[in-house]
């Protein structure tokens, strides 16, 4: 739930005369300054008139009617198509609202609501569907109450909630274990590095002060007449690289790099799923996870531009260069070589995984060695190919 009534430097309040109360103001120091000057009654009362109803509209615009809103997001992350509503539930302080109007500002667009009537007993709920034709992440708010006077010459606006964020994220699909690119040991494998705590048990050596008294080997102590301490080896876990060509050049259009976005997505959430820890990456977009909403989140994000596939990679090796599976995703416009090279900066250990999106195109798969290079021409294609290719 968002916070319902914003205080101090959070509550952004704008008061303002419109053009209709500059004309009517204008109207009457004009009118009252005729009527003075030419005696000229009637002028004279217009004045007074024009003056009344601009003091009743700025008391009706001042005096303190406040709302209190909350905003929530019904769901705040939805996969691209599925619905989602900004659930607005509006309460009156303590005076009784009559037709209040409010606006959510929502992807570049206000949308108004102005429920008959809002008392503190008597709530109004609405519910505002929110636009979830495309992937990415779609501001919602803040909501404003808007107060004007029945001639509209006063406007007062004051924010009553903050801004959300709704997430739309792309579409994925369900893929079989990237097993083949796993550390199998359940907590990796052994390095060459020792250490005073870890799983893969070494040797024993003498105590020496400072050594944690849970690791004495009684029973070899015991024996030797000392005390003697487990010594470790330094486990080493499964990563895996995941990264989507971000250069505009390499698809044919929007449409191909959504497709490219979601094969994308679907290789990282299953890396994630089968305990690997996930450097995903498009561009300047990059996280290093093994939490799939994380990874889902941070599709929303990913868009195209002048950065290529090698300068994502480049990036990404020195602090994932140990590895285990390396996946690049790009368009069909895409330079071979160039994705050959981008790859080389991870470790020739790595297994490989390409995947090509290209509308139109034969699904097909060619393995060679420790590299997969799959072509996809519409997302349900990606599972079953993953799946011949890993079989």
């Amino acid at each position: 739930m968002a916070p319902a009534v914003l205080r101090g430097a959070t509550a952004a309040v704008s008061r303002r005369v419109t053009p209709t109360g500059r004309g009517l103001g204008g109207l009457a120091l004009v009118a009252g300054w005729l009527g003075e000057r030419y005696q000229w009654t009637e002028l004279v009362h217009l004045a007074a008139s024009i003056g009344v109803v601009l003091a009743l509209g700025a008391a009706t615009v001042l005096l303190p009617r406040r709302a209190v809103v909350d905003l929530e997001l019904r769901p705040s992350r939805v996969t691209v198509g599925d619905g989602a509503v900004a659930a607005l539930d509006i309460r009156a302080h303590r005076l009784p609202l009559l037709a209040p109007t409010f606006v959510v500002r929502t992807a570049g667009d206000a949308r108004g609501v102005r429920p008959s009537l809002v008392t503190a007993s008597r709530p109004a709920r609405v519910d505002l569907a929110l636009p979830t034709e495309h992937r990415g992440i779609v501001g919602v708010g803040p909501t404003v109450h808007v107060r004007t006077d029945l001639f509209g010459a006063f406007r007062r606006e004051r924010a009553v909630t903050p801004s959300l964020l709704l997430h739309v994220r792309p579409r994925i699909v369900h893929l079989p274990s990237l097993s083949a690119g796993m550390v199998h040991d359940l907590e990796g494998v052994p390095s060459d590095r020792l250490t005073a705590s870890d799983l893969s048990f070494h040797a024993l050596r003498e105590y020496v002060p400072g050594d944690d008294p849970r690791h004495v080997h009684w029973k070899s102590s015991a024996r030797a007449g000392s005390l003697l301490v487990r010594q470790f080896q330094l486990t080493r876990h499964s990563h895996a690289s995941v990264l989507l060509d971000p250069h505009r050049d390499s698809y044919v259009d929007a449409a191909e790099f959504e497709l490219a976005v979601s094969a994308a997505t679907s290789v990282a959430v299953r890396a994630a799923q089968d305990g690997f820890e996930v450097a995903f990456a498009c561009g300047d977009d990059v996280t290093v996870t093994s939490e799939v909403s994380t990874l889902l989140d941070l599709a929303c994000r990913f868009t195209w531009g002048s950065r290529d596939l090698q300068h994502t990679c480049a990036r990404l090796s020195g602090g994932m260069g140990g590895s285990s599976l390396v996946a690049t995703v790009t368009g069909s416009r895409a330079d071979e070589a160039a994705v050959r090279r981008a790859v080389s900066h991870f470790p020739t250990s790595a297994d490989v995984l390409g995947v090509r999106a290209e509308h139109g195109a034969e699904p097909r798969t060619v393995r060679s060695g420790r590299s997969t290079s799959l072509v996809v021409a519409d997302l349900p294609h990606l599972a079953p190919l993953l799946a011949k290719s890993l079989g």
